[in-house]
């Protein structure tokens, strides 16, 4: 016959002031470092500078707005009130 015996427990301590006080150092947390990232700009650029353009990119700045629907410049098709 198998007879099943307890094992005696400890007793369990949930709070640090029921610890028992040791000689080692307490663990600090690790250091926070710096995470690499983009570098930044050296200067600011002024208002009146130009934007330096990508490559086969143009710039809309100075171009006529022009309606599809009317044709008249000074807005497009989803503001426009005139019809054909």
């Amino acid at each position: 016959m198998n007879v099943i015996t307890s094992i005696p427990t400890k007793k369990v301590y949930y709070f640090p002031m029921h610890w028992e006080k040791t000689s080692i150092k307490p663990v600090l947390p690790p250091i926070e470092r710096k995470m690499p990232r983009r570098p930044k700009k050296n200067r600011r650029m002024a208002k009146d500078e130009p934007k330096k353009l990508k490559l086969g990119h143009l710039s809309r700045k100075c171009l006529l707005m022009t309606c599809t629907q009317c044709g008249q410049h000074g807005h497009n098709k989803r503001s426009c009130t005139n019809s054909k």
